[in-house]
């Protein structure tokens, strides 16, 4: 483009580096028919109201995510009294979650780079929302157990696909930072869903209709269902990824949703976008193709597009950073699991230790066979860790008989639990504004290495101050990496298999969620410091597999490519 540059009105009072270097061209200047490739046409859309809407929209659809994560913690204890639940029931139903959201990783990858992010988005969100309200009235274990199952199953689309739906929206400049911040909403679940559980759960008042019973922690369940029904209807307004659309060879339509946003963004008239024509690869050539023969929605034509695409992740070279992907998520969510969430029990055995025994001290691993009275807080979040072995570890056993029907919260807990988690959403707020100023090794090597360094600490420590730093510094950096390595895949990936990218790491990283529960309990109960270390080490493991991340450019599969370029000729 030549001619004079000009910045719309709406940017000129903004500081240079948020004017995105985005120009315009006079009217009577431009070409007119502009063709040009999706990245640069989202990146004459500007930045604005539009993609600062769409961030909160996706930082509420994965604040809801977040909630569903974490809910188990705050019922358990509550639940366990009306159902009478035994400690392996109460394990069984961590488990039902977990193996929900693993068993789907893959499926809804694979479904979305088939059929779109904003269909499989829209549907898991109302589904959800409608399933966790109808599971407040469950009455049995069996129930509740079958819903959480469904829960787990269903969550894991919008917790996947939020990503590929809000990063395909951004020019390559701003997507990292976009995602970072998303990330802060997931740890706001988190700070919000002991506030509320605190203030919700305590009530003491019970209705019966027709033999249900409905109590407080049926309320709160209920309660954590209305915010996905919301994201679900609020995303009905936007529109499907553009970049999508570009990528299954619809080029016209994403067009149209281009200057939508360039006008939303801009406030110029829609005739002022530069763009008239988008041009399309070989593969979206190929796509358009393959969505022509889908729209006649023969099975066999539809399963060959899946196949297709599965092919093309796991061919190298994009099977090469599938599988790095996979393992540094692996190593992320191996530590969150296996230390993250041990870290708050550890607050409630420092704190009753030294009312018991003031001005003396103890090491981590003489604490770990401290018989600790019981705390329905405390109990619930060490119940997140110990999704597995409820009924097999020792020191889980010692931890969970005889816990009483109570709904005290340990204030201390809870303040530092808010504490460690108001932490870490400074984190994700530092890591959204160095998104674009570091490269793309620099943050998943740098946060992964100072978890897994923070996490190997955890043995040293021997005061309850000591434990409240080092679990503010562990739960940002480990939380931020895996924020950060999510953007990264969108960035990396190309459009039609970035979604079954980051659902199988995602897949992957909740095998290692699992595992580490597994071998945290059962090492802890032969020698402390062995699974301590072994969680650090993995972590840090995973984070120096950063360096081989490419820094720059998205990586394609040209073998395929021309394959599939030969056969559609």
């Amino acid at each position: 483009m030549s001619g004079t540059c000009l910045f719309p009105k709406s940017l000129v009072t903004m500081d240079t580096e948020e004017k995105w270097h985005i120009c315009y061209t006079e009217k009577s200047e431009r070409p007119k028919d502009e063709s040009v490739e999706f990245d640069r046409a989202i990146t004459l859309c500007g930045y604005g109201k539009y993609h600062y809407e769409l961030v909160l929209l996706c930082g509420l659809i994965f604040m809801s995510a977040g909630f569903q994560n974490g809910l188990n913690a705050y019922i358990l204890p509550s639940a366990a009294c009306d159902l009478q639940l035994s400690s392996e029931e109460k394990g069984l139903l961590n488990v039902a979650f977990l193996a929900g959201g693993t068993s789907s990783a893959m499926l809804w990858g694979i479904i979305a780079d088939v059929f779109g992010r904003k269909n499989i988005l829209l549907g898991t969100l109302i589904a959800d929302g409608t399933i966790t309200i109808i599971s407040s009235l469950s009455q049995s274990f069996q129930t509740l157990f079958v819903f959480r199952f469904l829960n787990g199953f269903v969550i894991g689309a919008p917790g996947c696909l939020v990503f590929s739906y809000l990063g395909e929206f951004h020019a390559e400049k701003q997507r990292a930072k976009s995602i970072c911040y998303v990330g802060f909403f997931f740890t706001l679940a988190w700070l919000v869903l002991p506030g509320l559980a605190w203030a919700i759960i305590p009530m003491t008042f019970e209705l019966r209709i027709n033999g249900l019973q409905f109590n407080s922690w049926r309320l709160f369940v209920a309660l954590v269902g209305i915010p996905t029904v919301i994201s679900g209807i609020l995303l009905i307004r936007f529109p499907e990824s553009p970049k999508f659309l570009v990528s299954q060879g619809k080029s016209k339509e994403a067009l149209k949703i281009l200057r939508g946003i360039f006008v939303a963004n801009t406030s110029h008239s829609i005739h002022d976008y530069p763009v008239k024509t988008l041009l399309a690869n070989d593969t979206a050539i190929v796509n358009e193709e393959a969505s022509i023969e889908k729209s006649k929605f023969g099975i066999t034509q539809l399963l060959q597009s899946i196949w297709k695409q599965i092919c093309y992740l796991f061919t190298p070279p994009l099977l090469k950073y599938a599988v790095l992907f996979s393992i540094m998520l692996f190593a992320n969510m191996f530590g969150y699991y296996g230390l993250g969430l041990w870290l708050p029990e550890l607050f409630n055995r420092f704190e009753t230790y030294y009312k018991l025994h003031p001005n003396t001290t103890m090491t981590v691993c003489e604490l770990a066979t401290f018989s600790v009275p019981a705390n329905p807080l405390a109990e619930a979040i060490t119940q997140t860790q110990n999704v597995i072995l409820v009924g097999n570890s020792t020191a889980s056993n010692d931890i969970l008989k005889g816990i009483p029907c109570s709904g005290t919260i340990d204030e201390q807990v809870f303040v530092n639990t808010l504490t460690v988690n108001a932490v870490s959403l400074l984190g994700n707020v530092a890591s959204g504004y160095l998104a674009d100023r570091l490269g793309r090794r620099t943050m998943p090597v740098g946060t992964m290495v100072f978890a897994g360094v923070f996490g190997c600490s955890i043995y040293f420590l021997r005061s309850a101050s000591q434990n409240l730093i080092v679990a503010c510094l562990f739960s940002t950096f480990i939380a931020t990496g895996n924020t950060v390595l999510n953007s990264v895949i969108v960035d990396i990936f190309p459009t039609h298999v970035s979604a079954m990218a980051i659902c199988l790491a995602t897949l992957s990283g909740r095998i290692g969620a699992i595992a580490s529960n597994l071998l945290f309990g059962l090492l802890l109960d032969i020698n402390c410091g062995v699974p301590i270390f072994l969680v650090g080490g993995v972590v840090i493991f995973g984070g120096l597999l950063g360096f081989l991340i490419p820094k720059k450019g998205v990586i394609t599969n040209k073998y395929c490519d021309n394959n599939m370029a030969v056969a559609s000729a």
